[in-house]
């Protein structure tokens, strides 16, 4: 995958996978059926981007997890553009406006969680801001994420003070009030409690 381009007024994404790999995701034959009537062996498949696969493209770019977990997230979600452009465009794929809309609010909300981890985000406030109830926003949440709101930033927080930790050398106070938290000894435990060692470590 590279980076987005601009291609005219709206920013493009460009795709680049093994022929072999889209055969084991066992769409080979629909994507050799774009090249059925082309005699140049190329196509160029332009469509506007729904909710859910601007969504997509904005978490690849910005994983959630990091190592290998990142770069299996990473290939899911190409395979996931790579199905909304083969079947997209045959109408297979219905979209409901709806649920479109929905994902793109959770993907905002959690843009705004990442954009600013020091804030003390609390449930009503990200539900508010994702036009939901409590309860929805804790149920559609977890499974467009895999986990809970709050467990999602408790880990953004924790990973990212670590980062600090190691490659700001900042200190255990500094970096816990950079990511949100007001007591330190709070953060030493969670810390631990993730990472299995404490945050003095890092230094």
């Amino acid at each position: 995958m590279k980076r987005s381009v601009r291609c005219g007024k709206r920013p493009a994404i460009g795709l680049a996978l093994p022929e072999a790999s889209i055969d084991q995701l066992g769409l080979g034959a629909a994507f050799r059926a774009l090249f059925k009537d082309e005699r140049s062996g190329a196509v160029i498949v332009s469509r506007t981007a729904s909710a859910r696969v601007r969504a997509v493209a904005a978490e690849m770019f910005s994983p959630p997890v990091a190592g290998s977990a990142a770069r299996l997230l990473l290939s899911a979600h190409a395979a996931e553009i790579i199905v909304h452009v083969l079947f997209g465009e045959c109408g297979r794929i219905a979209v409901d406006p709806a649920t479109d809309l929905q994902r793109m609010r959770l993907q905002s909300v959690k843009e705004r969680m990442d954009a600013d981890l020091a804030y003390p985000w609390s449930i009503d406030e990200l539900a508010r801001n994702a036009g939901l109830s409590r309860r929805s926003f804790n149920q559609k949440f977890q499974i467009a994420y895999g986990e809970s709101a709050i467990d999602y930033l408790r880990a953004r927080r924790l990973d990212t003070a670590r980062s600090l930790l190691i490659h700001q050398r900042l200190s255990v106070t500094e970096a816990a009030y950079r990511v949100g938290y007001t007591h330190p000894a709070n953060f030493a435990t969670a810390f631990r409690r993730r990472f299995g060692h404490s945050p003095s470590r890092c230094q």
